[in-house]
C-alpha cells in the first residue's frame, strides 16, 4: 500500500491531476479484471476436467461426468465484477479524501513504535495452553467432537494472540534487559523484530493456522481413506453379517442354500456364536463401568469359551474367575478387571475371526469371553444375540443380498461386505476429495500471503539497508542480520502449525475412532508423512518468494 502511494505521490509531482490519477486507477483495475477472469476461467475449466478424474480414480467409479453450462460462468464473471467495483470504489474514494501530494508523505512515514500488551499475551498463552489441554485429554466418545470444536476456537484465539501480542512482549521483555539488548548482534536482531512482529504478527498467525488447518484435514481424511479396509473389516468380518434373535435351524440353512444356488453363488465359509447384547460404558484399566450414550467409550458383550475355541479351533481351558478379553489392536492389557463387584482375571486375545462392530456404531467394541454361558450372563445380563458370518462367491451377489435381508426381514443387524464397500468408497473418496480440493485453496492462500510479505519485506528492507550503513554496519554485516530475521520470521508459521498439530493428533485419533478406525500407527505415520511434505512444500514456496525479496533488496 505504501509502494502504491508513493509511486501516486510520485505521478502528482510530475504533473498528473487528479482526474488523471483516478483514470489509472480505472484502467487499472479493468486491466485486472479482464486478466484475472481470462486466466482464472481457462485454468478453472482445466482443472475442472482434472479434478473429475482425481474424483473418479478415488470413489472408483466411473459414472461421475463434468458438465459445462453458461449460467456458471456468467455467475462467476459478475460475482468478481462486484468485487472488483468495490475496490475501485475503495481507491477511488481513498484518493478523494487525500490529497495526493500527501501520498508521497504518507510512504515516507516512519514505523511507530509497537504497544506492549502484557494482559493480552497471558491471556494468548493461557487461551492456547486451555486449547492444546482440551485436545489432548478428548476421549473418543459422542461429545468428543464438540470438544474438538472447542479445542480449536482456543487454539485460533490463542495463536493471534500469541503471535500479535506475546510476541511483542517477550521482544519488549529482553529490550529492556539493558546488558543483553546493547550489543551489535541482539541490537539489530530485536529492533528489525519489533518492526517486523508489529506489521507481520496478524498475517504469520494466519499462515500458521492456514498450515494448521491444512494439516489437520490432510492427516484426518487421508488416515480415513488409508484406513478404510480396516473400518470394512471391524463391521464386517465376512461378506454377510446377520445378526438374529434365535439361532439359525436347518430349514433356515436351506432357504440360504436355495436363494444361493438361484442367484449362481457359492457359499464359502460360515460361522455362527451366541453373544449377550452390546452394554455401553467406560473401560479403564481394572474396571468396567455402565455408563450412557454420551458418557460412553466402548460397547461390551460376551460370550462362551465353547464358541471361542470351535470359531478359533483351538482349546483354551478358563476357570470360573478367568476371562478372555478382546479389543481393538490388542490394547486392553490389563491383567485384572473389576465387574459388578466381581474380580477377574483377564487373559488378552490377539486377534478373534468374529470380532466386529455390532450396528456400526461410534463406541469401540469389547468382547469378553466367559468359562460357562452363567457367568456370561452375569457379567452382562443381556438377552442374548446370534451372529452369523457367511463368505460367498458368485455373480450376481447384490441380488441374493437382497433377496436374503427380505426373506429373513433384517434392516440395521444385516450387513453385506460389497454395499459397505461401495458405500465406503464414494464416501471416504469423497472426503479426501473435498479435502484435496480445499487444502489447494488454502495452499493457493498461504502462498499468495508469503509473496506479498516477501515484497513488503523487500521494500521495508531496502530501506533499512541505508539507514543500518549509515550508522556504520558494513554491507555484509546488515545484509546477514536482516536475512536471519526474515529466516526466523517466516519460519515461525510453520514451527508454531507443527506443535498444533502435535497436541491436535489425540483429538484427531478419537474423533477417527468414532469411524472404527483404530489404527493409532496408521494415523502417526500418516501425520508424520503429511508433516515432512508440508515441510518441504512450505520451504519450496519460501525459497521461490525469497528471490523476489532478493531481487527488491539488492536493488539498492
Amino acid at each position: 500500500m505504501k509502494q502504491r502511494n508513493q509511486e501516486l505521490g510520485l505521478f502528482n509531482i510530475l504533473g498528473l491531476t487528479r482526474s488523471d490519477l483516478r483514470l489509472i486507477i480505472i484502467i487499472e483495475d479493468i486491466l485486472l479484471y479482464l486478466g484475472t477472469i481470462i486466466l482464472g476461467l481457462l485454468m478453472g475449466v482445466s482443472f475442472l476436467k482434472l479434478a473429475f478424474l482425481s474424483l473418479q480414480k478415488l470413489m472408483q467409479t466411473q459414472n461421475l461426468h463434468e458438465q459445462f453450462s453458461r449460467q456458471p460462468f456468467l455467475q462467476v464473471i459478475g460475482i468478481f465484477a462486484l468485487f472488483f467495483i468495490l475496490i475501485l470504489i475503495y481507491n477511488l474514494f481513498r484518493l478523494r479524501k487525500v490529497k495526493p501530494i500527501d501520498l508521497w508523505g504518507q510512504a515516507a512515514q516512519g514505523e511507530r513504535q509497537p504497544k506492549n500488551h502484557w494482559i493480552l499475551a497471558i491471556l494468548g498463552v493461557l487461551t492456547l495452553a486451555a486449547g492444546y489441554f482440551i485436545a489432548v485429554t478428548v476421549k473418543p466418545r459422542i461429545t468428543s467432537f464438540t470438544q474438538f470444536t472447542l479445542a480449536v476456537i482456543l487454539v485460533v484465539i490463542g495463536t493471534y494472540f500469541v503471535f500479535i501480542a506475546a510476541s511483542i512482549s517477550m521482544l519488549q521483555f529482553l529490550k529492556n534487559r539493558k546488558q543483553f539488548y546493547y550489543q551489535p548482534n541482539h541490537f539489530i536482531s530485536i529492533s528489525g523484530m519489533f518492526n517486523r512482529m508489529k506489521q507481520n504478527g496478524a498475517g504469520l498467525a494466519s499462515i500458521c493456522l492456514l498450515c494448521t488447518t491444512i494439516l489437520v484435514t490432510m492427516i484426518a481424511t487421508i488416515s480415513i481413506y488409508q484406513g478404510g479396509q480396516d473400518v470394512l473389516n471391524s463391521w464386517n468380518p465376512y461378506d454377510i453379517m446377520m445378526t438374529t434373535k434365535q439361532p439359525l435351524t436347518v430349514q433356515n440353512q436351506q432357504t440360504i442354500k436355495s436363494l444361493a444356488k438361484t442367484n449362481q453363488i457359492r457359499l464359502g465359509q460360515q460361522q455362527q456364536m451366541a453373544m449377550t447384547e452390546p452394554t455401553m460404558g467406560n473401560l479403564t484399566k481394572q474396571k468396567f463401568q455402565k455408563t450412557d450414550l454420551s458418557t460412553s467409550t466402548c460397547t461390551l458383550s460376551t460370550l462362551t469359551i465353547k464358541d471361542y475355541n470351535r470359531i478359533q479351533h483351538q482349546h483354551v481351558r478358563l476357570k470360573a474367575n478367568e476371562l478372555l478379553i478382546v479389543s481393538s489392536n490388542n490394547s486392553y492389557q490389563a491383567s485384572k478387571i473389576l465387574i459388578k463387584g466381581h474380580q477377574y482375571q483377564i487373559r488378552p486375545v490377539s486377534s478373534f475371526k468374529l470380532y466386529f462392530n455390532y450396528e456400526r456404531t461410534i463406541l469401540k467394541p469389547i468382547f469378553i469371553i466367559a468359562a460357562n454361558q452363567k457367568i456370561a450372563q452375569q457379567i452382562n445380563p443381556q438377552p442374548w444375540i446370534f451372529v452369523n458370518g457367511i463368505n460367498i462367491t458368485g455373480q450376481h451377489q447384490k441380488q441374493f443380498v437382497q433377496q436374503l435381508q427380505s426373506t429373513f426381514k433384517l434392516d440395521e443387524s444385516f450387513s453385506s461386505r460389497s454395499q459397505l464397500k461401495e458405500s465406503f468408497n464414494n464416501l471416504f473418496g469423497g472426503f479426501l476429495f473435498l479435502s484435496i480440493i480445499a487444502c489447494i485453496s488454502m495452499l493457493l492462500v498461504t502462498v499468495l500471503m508469503i509473496y506479498y510479505k516477501q515484497v513488503a519485506e523487500g521494500y521495508a528492507d531496502r530501506e533499512r539497508f541505508q539507514t543500518m550503513q549509515q550508522v556504520g554496519l558494513s554491507k555484509q554485516e546488515t545484509r546477514q542480520a536482516i536475512h536471519s530475521q526474515v529466516l526466523l520470521v517466516f519460519m515461525l508459521p510453520i514451527i508454531g502449525a507443527t506443535v498444533n498439530i502435535a497436541f491436535a493428533l489425540p483429538a484427531i485419533s478419537s474423533i477417527l475412532k468414532q469411524l472404527s478406525l483404530y489404527n493409532d500407527q496408521l494415523v502417526i505415520y500418516v501425520a508424520l508423512s503429511t508433516l515432512g511434505i508440508m515441510l518441504l512444500a512450505y520451504l519450496a514456496i519460501y525459497g521461490l518468494t525469497t528471490k523476489v525479496y532478493e531481487r527488491l533488496v539488492h536493488a539498492y
